[in-house]
């Protein structure tokens, strides 16, 4: 019975016990995974990454480590095929696809799905039936190695099912069919019923199927669904009492980051639609030029927070102060439930509406549990600096003295 289970019981209820089979490279599992409850009855739990820069906060290098591991796991697993092309799964997997595509040593591409809508583009359309957000969009008319490639890799935080995976290179095959699929994670809890679908895919496309994952293995969860539900009600009724910093400041911070021409909305390197190793080497170039505009002194304890699916750039421009008290993650759409008790992670959260779809719910977790001293807060897309208030808000009724937000498209 886990320590979590005991403190927990009164509150949620639930309990899981994981079983690692198999770990190539020999890694600590519980430097890299945690475990929380979230509202989604599809799936109920989540596992939360501690080096994956989502829900967690993280130091850069052992988030920009799990793409390295992964390639490493990569090339024990298998050689490289002549081209390729990376694909990594909005939004928890945005980085780290992009982190493992950095990585790979061959002629490769990189795209992430995205929930962004973009009028008069391409798109591959497929579902990931058990997410809160079911919809994925594979903008794909800019990529060469999407039709000619000899491979696709599928990179994302964790397989369970594998239904996903299976969705998409379904479609993908129908259009341009591949010599091998590879398909990358941190995590995969797949059992022999799902890897048997896998199988059955291989001869249905004709091309091979391979897997590659720091940890594989099992776990069982089960909760009380009526306390957690429960808790959910009680939680939404809450009213949030804050205490405002009267000594609270805010600066706007703007980088000179190469756009889209198709659609200046967004920033060409950011993988939504496509980018190459040379694309990846002048992003590289961009953000060490524009990292001289964000100053940091030594001894402060630093935020870098991303924005949905915007999370690899921002964690670049952590990178460049590396050796200081820099920390990394970003909002997320994933709604989690918060509980503020010993040793279950998410202790906090704040919900405030998306800055990329105004409709959507966003939440930023733990945030006021860190005694950060400044944030820099980073959005993709140009806004009007009232767009920012619900941020500002949150932020100031935090320990956080000062918010820089700093816009990457102006």
């Amino acid at each position: 019975m886990h320590l979590l289970e005991l403190q927990c019981r009164d509150k949620l209820d639930f309990k899981y016990d994981i079983n690692i089979e198999e770990n190539i490279l020999n890694l600590n599992i519980d430097d890299y995974l945690d475990l929380a409850v979230r509202n989604n009855k599809k799936r109920r739990f989540l596992f939360v990454s501690k080096c994956l820069g989502k829900h967690l906060p993280c130091k850069v290098v052992d988030m920009d480590n799990l793409g390295y591991d992964i390639v490493r796991a990569y090339e024990k697993r298998q050689d490289y095929l002549s081209s390729g092309l990376v694909i990594s799964f909005a939004e928890t997997g945005t980085a780290l696809g992009h982190s493992v595509f950095n990585y790979i040593n061959a002629d490769y591409e990189f795209v992430h799905t995205t929930r962004e809508i973009v009028e008069n583009k391409k798109s591959l359309d497929f579902l990931e039936e058990h997410s809160h957000a079911t919809n994925h969009n594979l903008y794909y008319e800019d990529l060469k190695r999407f039709e000619n490639g000899e491979e696709v890799v599928l990179v994302d935080d964790e397989i369970t099912t594998g239904n996903t995976c299976i969705n998409l290179i379904r479609k993908i095959n129908s259009i341009y069919p591949k010599k091998r699929y590879t398909i990358c994670s941190i995590l995969n809890w797949m059992d022999c019923e799902a890897f048997d679908r896998f199988k059955a895919l291989e001869e249905e496309i004709g091309a091979k199927i391979n897997f590659v994952y720091l940890f594989a293995g099992d776990f069982k969860f089960e909760c009380d669904e009526d306390k957690i539900e429960k808790l959910i009600s009680e939680s939404e009724k809450e009213s949030r009492i804050f205490t405002k910093n009267n000594d609270f400041k805010v600066s706007y911070i703007y980088l000179d980051m190469k756009k889209y021409e198709k659609n200046e909305k967004y920033i060409k390197y950011t993988g939504r639609f496509g980018i190459n190793k040379q694309d990846q080497i002048a992003l590289l170039d961009e953000v060490k030029r524009e990292s001289k505009k964000i100053d940091i002194k030594d001894g402060e304890k630093i935020l870098f927070l991303g924005s949905e699916e915007f999370m690899y750039i921002p964690m670049l421009f952590a990178k460049q102060f590396d050796g200081k008290n820099i920390y990394y993650h970003s909002t997320t759409r994933s709604p989690i439930v918060d509980l503020d008790i010993e040793p279950y992670p998410i202790k906090s959260k704040f919900p405030h509406s998306s800055l990329y779809n105004r409709g959507v719910q966003n939440y930023v977790y733990n945030i006021d549990k860190y005694n950060y001293e400044k944030c820099f807060f980073f959005c993709e897309i140009n806004k009007q600096k009232s767009d920012f208030n619900e941020i500002i808000n949150i932020i100031s009724n935090t320990g956080i003295k000062e918010l820089n937000i700093v816009i990457c498209n102006k």
